[in-house]
């Protein structure tokens, strides 16, 4: 039984999944960030502290750990003139995250997770791209990202039905699971995929109409205002069957975010049903701590 296979066996006899937290936000954090490529640039520079992250993570409680590929993508490396390093770049992501797993002794039982996104310039939600680009990308990526055997495919911040479409078909083509995360933002009463307060109409019911006869293993509220995640929860857990989760972020003009406010947020996400529960943008391993002491009782529900 491989690790997603017992994942998946301990979410359904009940269990809640600890996700790590911000990668971005902790590259960052390090003076490392690129203005050009986000995190895919220190990929290739700086692969030792985005492994040390991972472990990080683990040592904090993390379950689940997501490669920092979010921004590896051909159409994110071309920001930088680095679009010849795809492969390199991918292979690196995948190698820090298995060299933590092994480093931290939990090969048996921690899940990687494979991140492709729609990072520079799919994130503009209101601009359209044709799916046969978005899939080429997506078949590229997580073709380099699947020979270092991750368990799991993870679209994130998907901010359009098209993208969201063409990585489900470029994960199952490879024979990996998929997991679907899902960006929103508000306006007026609706929640639509977009962020920074930028959408192209869709709303996320009409992207859970569009998924909701694929094979996707979960559904996330990702890379959305904590504020947002829950009214979008409540629209998931109307509409899907199957395992939904929640990793939210907050922005920078809001300042830092206390690790125990964040867990208050978590606790209401999981009295929604949400299964599998991490952090985005802004969260770090305290954040990811606090959540595992509340899970393994150390904190009061």
């Amino acid at each position: 039984m491989n690790n997603f296979e017992k994942l998946q066996g301990r979410l359904a006899a009940g269990e809640t999944i600890l996700m790590d937290g911000g990668m971005g936000s902790e590259i960052e954090r390090r003076g490392l960030a690129s203005p050009t490529t986000w995190s895919g640039g220190p990929m290739l520079t700086h692969p030792q502290v985005v492994r040390d992250i991972h472990q990080e993570y683990i040592e904090a409680g993390a379950e689940v750990i997501i490669t920092n590929t979010f921004g590896t993508g051909r159409d994110m490396l071309e920001h930088g003139n680095i679009e010849d390093k795809v492969a390199e770049a991918n292979r690196l992501g995948i190698e820090a995250a298995v060299q933590a797993r092994r480093n931290s002794g939990t090969e048996g039982s921690v899940v990687i997770a494979a991140s492709v996104s729609t990072m520079a310039p799919k994130a503009h939600a209101e601009v359209p791209v044709p799916y046969e680009k978005a899939l080429e990308t997506y078949r590229e990526q997580l073709g380099e990202l699947a020979k270092g055997d991750p368990d799991v495919a993870v679209g994130e911040m998907l901010v359009r039905i098209s993208d969201t479409l063409a990585v489900i078909e470029a994960a199952t083509e490879l024979g990996l699971p998929v997991w679907v995360g899902l960006s929103l933002v508000r306006d007026g009463d609706g929640l639509y995929l977009g962020i920074q307060d930028r959408h192209g109409g869709e709303s996320l019911q009409d992207a859970m109409d569009a998924i909701r006869d694929k094979n996707v293993a979960s559904v996330f509220i990702m890379h959305t205002p904590v504020d947002d995640t829950g009214p979008g929860l409540e629209i998931v857990r109307k509409d899907w069957v199957g395992i939904f989760g929640a990793y939210a972020h907050f922005p920078r003009d809001a300042g830092p975010m206390d690790p125990q406010r964040y867990l208050e947020y978590a606790k209401g996400w999981s009295e929604q049903g949400a299964r599998i529960i991490g952090g985005c943008c802004g969260t770090g391993p305290g954040h990811i701590r606090a959540l595992s002491e509340w899970l393994s009782g150390s904190h009061s529900t």
